[in-house]
């Protein structure tokens, strides 16, 4: 059954002229609507989609069905109550009755002498007894009980057609006896409501039998008493353990509202705040919907102060999201702005900037502040798809760029084992030309990984000077060699520049050195100064100092030759960069 379906139904039995009590009925229907809004829920559920770490908890959404629901269902019970209070009045206007006929039976015991007076009017106040209708349930078993008493006097006290009365008697002790029948059976009764109307009604049918013997009497009534006694303890026992029940779930409701005071008194000052309030409140709900009737005394009340702490917290969050609604307006336009910027960078070849003014985005976004999760979740998605996009192209590029170092420096693993071999047979026939075929073969490959490059280049250094080595080559020339040879595989590689500059900072590092040692050397002549030019160990040290000042003549001669080709290679990027200027001009 669909929720309208269960409303048209809610709402013929609410404007039904008489208004009318049908439990059964609004079971029914409540049952019904509980299964059609639990598959709502699910519906809600299942479309709920939260954000990656995020805290937000589901939260079921009202429908327009819900509201004419609860409205119509209280109506309902507001009806109910009425009638409920008017039913409760009458009882009270029946006790009242009821007490002026058993003051009047009592009466008419003591002082009527006229026996067919006496019975006619006897008649009459049971007549009008049985129209009246129930006193309240509180007063009832007192009230019968005297009625009884009475009526049991006025038949005993009265003698009036005694062979009449002794059929009476013998029928009136059949009747009481299947009363009896009756009330013992009432122990397989399972429901205590159904069991306390039964007894009361058997008690009422008793009151209306007349008198038996006196002889039987005290039997039969001590039956009578016993078989209602255990009834009415069965019930006495039942409502006990409902009363515990009851007092049970107004301590555990009460638990709750301290628990929601303290909830809903903390100041609200950030969005995470009111997210893990609301969230508690919600669960306090949630447990509150579990716990039991507290009791028709407290049930309403202890409501009402819950809902009342609920709707202050309520309206508190209210006017700060109203509040804060302007500030995420403005958080959300920085983020489609940091969007945009994100998207017209993220394709550009330099590798470099684009990487530097990502991460610059990434800060912003940070400090834009955050929307609510939904929307935050929506935007950064966007913002992280064009980020992503970048650096994993970035990272692909990277493995690429690894690969074809590793390749290249298998590629020079293998020119060093050929170099080896050709070292054998041909350095003799072809001389430095061979040589220089390595060389060229050498700079044709490109860059190695940084951490075998210094170990592969003196191999290869190391194959150079073997070569020179069987031409019968100078260790001086060699080291020429070896040193040119050096500076055309720097000048070989992607960036010759920062290789070169490294080289200069190595040889001006052997400068400063060897004119440490050079001071050094002319600071020990102070010791010869009175000693001419023939002393040996003056002689040597001249020499010595000769030499040193030789050795820094070369390191000076090779870093002049460095400068010579750094100067070179600038050149020629300026000139790169000018005709890249030419062409985006044109």
């Amino acid at each position: 059954m669909s929720k309208q379906e269960t409303i048209d139904q809610l709402r013929e039995l609410v404007s039904h002229d008489p208004f009318e009590l049908n439990k059964a009925k609004i079971d029914e229907i409540q049952a019904a609507y509980k299964a059609a809004y639990d598959l709502t829920l699910k519906e809600q559920q299942s479309s709920f989609e939260p954000e990656p770490e995020s805290e937000e908890e589901f939260e079921y959404q009202d429908t327009p069905e819900d509201r004419e629901y609860r409205t119509l269902l209280q109506s309902y019970f507001e009806q109910k109550k009425a009638i409920e209070k008017a039913k409760a009045e009458e009882l009270e206007l029946n006790l009242k009755e009821k007490k002026d006929l058993i003051s009047e039976l009592d009466t008419l015991i003591k002082d009527e002498e006229n026996i067919a007076k006496a019975y006619a009017r006897f008649n009459a106040i049971k007549q009008k007894w049985n129209e009246i209708g129930p006193a309240p349930s509180a007063s009832r078993r007192d009230l019968q009980a005297e009625y009884s008493r009475l009526i049991e006097q006025f038949y005993y006290n009265i003698n009036i057609y005694r062979e009449l009365q002794i059929n009476d008697l013998k029928k009136n002790q059949e009747l009481k006896l299947e009363i009896i029948e009756k009330i013992k059976l009432l122990k397989d009764e399972k429901s205590i409501n159904q069991l306390d109307f039964l007894v009361h009604k058997y008690l009422d049918e008793w009151d209306e039998i007349g008198p038996t013997f006196k002889e039987e009497w005290e039997k039969i009534r001590n039956q009578f008493k016993e078989s209602v006694n255990e009834i009415f303890e069965r019930i006495r026992e039942h409502r006990k353990s409902v009363r515990a029940d009851h007092d049970e779930n107004l301590t555990k409701k009460k638990e709750i509202i301290a628990k929601a005071f303290v909830v809903a008194a903390v100041e609200i000052g950030e969005m995470k705040m009111v997210q893990k309030a609301t969230k508690q409140l919600i669960d306090l709900q949630k447990e509150w919907k579990h716990i039991g009737y507290s009791g028709r005394k407290h049930n309403d009340a202890i409501w009402k102060e819950f809902r009342a702490v609920c709707d202050d917290f309520f309206e508190k969050r209210a006017a700060y999201l109203k509040e804060s609604n302007n500030k995420f307006a403005e958080i959300k336009e920085k983020k489609k702005a940091l969007i945009e910027k994100a998207k017209a960078v993220y394709q550009d070849e330099n590798v470099g900037e684009v990487a530097n003014q990502l991460k610059h985005l990434q800060r912003q976004w940070k400090e834009a502040g955050r929307l609510l999760p939904q929307e935050e979740y929506r935007l950064f998605k966007e913002f992280r798809g064009y980020c992503d996009a970048f650096f994993n192209r970035k990272k692909e590029e990277a493995k690429q760029q690894e690969q074809n170092l590793k390749d290249n420096l298998h590629k020079k693993e293998e020119l060093l084992v050929f170099f080896a071999k050709s070292l054998e047979g041909d350095i003799k026939s072809k001389g430095e030309s061979l040589i220089e075929e390595w060389k060229q073969k050498w700079n044709v490959v490109g860059a190695v990984p940084e951490k075998f490059s210094s170990k592969v280049n003196s191999a290869f250094n190391a194959a150079v000077s073997k070569a020179y080595g069987e031409l019968g080559i100078s260790k001086a020339d060699i080291a020429e060699k070896e040193f040119k040879n050096k500076l055309d595989n720097l000048s070989a590689k992607e960036d010759p520049e920062s290789g070169l500059t490294d080289e200069r900072r190595n040889l001006q590092k052997k400068i400063k050195e060897s004119e440490v040692a050079v001071l050094m050397l002319e600071d020990k002549l102070g010791f010869f100064k009175y000693s001419d030019d023939t002393n040996p160990l003056k002689k040597d040290l001249l020499d010595r100092i000769e030499e040193a000042q030789k050795e820094v003549g070369k390191w000076r001669a090779k870093r002049k030759q460095i400068d010579l080709m750094i100067k070179d290679v600038k050149r020629k990027n300026v000139s790169v960069e000018e005709a890249v200027e030419e062409n985006e001009e044109s």
